[in-house]
């Protein structure tokens, strides 16, 4: 059935409130109608700053319709001092004629904030305003460490903790990914928890933070402070102790004491090292270059490193915890092992301890490196003979998936293959690479796709 041609009418529509605080609410109230075909949706949009705060669709019946709603206008990021709350109402007959309308009627403003506390577990720090116009506040001389977790509140109490019991308080955590409102729930008086999330910023290549800055208009924050020095020295015996277990080719499992530390490595800087032996065959030389028999520089990129040192090996290897493709990639497989003599080959498609898998250099963008021992044998007759070989992936973090298919990659010589019927994605040994087996250097680009593989010991 069709109905003449008409258009919905407002007959009514107002916004009451006419200024409001962002956070606060405004009360939307209409009248519908259209005499000649029934109606079929509202659709509700509020906007400030060309941002979209709410929208919704709702059901109309019959001819006619009311509808009195209130919507909250965040104060959240971006939000201009002054700024037109706009509410676009569109009614829509069954028939799919529409008539839209916009009201300007109410001014949104920013809530006054001449000041903010940085409210830790243990201290109180205050935030003072140094630019009004973009919102920005800042504290600086503190002497905090390279990670501090905290809250921003705008009323602090007499302890000068946060004022929870204060309506006026505004306070600030993580919420979604990013700063935001937070509020206290109560249990009677007393405040049980507080939405959100503590911030968190954290920053290990500082000594410390001496300076916050806080952006109220884009809602960011940031810390300062003096950057730490790279180590110019190295004393293996200093870390602390850990028994780890290691899975060889073999699928024997060895429990071990293994020294480990956390260090600011600097790319280019020569350490002294103590605590250890033959630094040429107990240092990986895609991450040093043996300068003496106490001395190395360093390769890899500056930053904290997590370093492993087996003492029952002598032997060293560094790794940052927290990296992730394009600044490293790893390799991990069966047939390779440290570059270390007597050479043993140790990797075990295990991800547990350093023997097991092999953390690559990034040469430049898209160029990472690795030096290792390898080793390829062909045995049929063996009960597992795949453990023998040299069979390996490159990773884009310490464990499974992120992989880069070797099958995209042209070969660097008759020495290795990337299979298409088994092993897919994988770089495989060939029956010449079991003739020469040795230290070799194996570079890919994941620019170029292209991959290096040569022989240096």
């Amino acid at each position: 059935m069709r109905f003449p041609a008409s258009m919905p009418v407002f007959d009514s529509i107002t916004v009451a409130e006419d200024a409001i605080m962002y956070g606060d609410s405004i009360s939307l109230s209409l009248g519908v109608s259209d005499p000649l075909t029934p109606l079929s949706t509202l659709e509700i949009k509020v906007v400030v700053n060309d941002e979209i705060i709410t929208s919704e669709i709702i059901r109309t019946k019959g001819n006619s319709a009311a509808y009195a709603k209130k919507y909250r206008v965040p104060f959240v990021a971006h939000m201009p001092e002054g700024a037109e709350v706009e509410v676009h109402v569109s009614s829509i007959n069954i028939e799919g004629t529409k008539n839209d309308t916009v009201i300007f009627n109410t001014i949104a403003s920013r809530p006054s904030i001449p000041t903010i506390y940085m409210v830790t577990a243990s201290s109180t720090v205050e935030l003072k305003l140094i630019d009004a116009p973009n919102h920005i506040y800042e504290a600086t001389g503190l002497t905090f460490g390279n990670e501090v977790s905290f809250r921003l509140v705008t009323k602090v109490d007499r302890f000068k903790k946060a004022d929870w019991k204060n309506p006026e308080n505004i306070a600030f955590g993580w919420v979604n990914g990013g700063l935001g409102l937070v509020y206290p729930v109560f249990e009677g008086t007393v405040v049980k928890s507080v939405t959100g999330e503590m911030i968190t910023l954290s920053d290990p290549t500082l000594v410390g933070f001496n300076k916050f800055t806080l952006d109220l208009f884009n809602f960011t924050i940031e810390g300062d402070g003096d950057k730490l020095v790279p180590a110019t020295s190295m004393d293996v015996s200093t870390f602390g102790t850990v028994e780890l277990s290691s899975t060889d080719n073999l699928n024997v499992t060895t429990k071990e004491n293994w020294k480990t530390g956390q260090m600011y490595l600097g790319k280019g800087t020569v350490m002294t090292i103590s605590g250890m032996t033959n630094l040429a065959n107990s240092l990986t030389p895609d991450f040093f270059d043996v300068k003496s028999a106490t001395t190395a520089e360093f390769l890899g990129e500056t930053g904290i490193y997590t370093v492993y040192y087996l003492p029952g090996l002598n032997y060293l290897w560094v790794e940052q915890p927290t990296a992730v493709y394009p600044d490293a990639l790893w390799l991990c497989g069966v047939g390779f092992g440290p570059h270390a003599t007597p050479f043993k080959k140790s990797s075990s498609w295990n991800w547990n301890t350093p023997l097991e898998y092999k953390y690559c250099r990034k040469v430049s963008p898209g160029v990472y490196e690795a030096v290792m021992y390898v080793e390829h044998v062909i045995d049929a007759a063996a009960t597992e003979p795949w453990r023998l070989t040299f069979n390996a992936k490159f990773f884009h973090q310490r464990g499974w998936g992120g992989e880069e298919d070797a099958r995209t990659y042209t070969m660097p010589n008759s020495l290795l293959t990337a299979p298409t019927t088994s092993d897919q994605g994988n770089y495989a040994g060939t029956a010449d690479l079991a003739t020469v087996p040795g230290v070799y250097r194996f570079t890919i680009n994941t620019t170029t796709k292209t991959s290096t593989f040569v022989k240096i010991n």
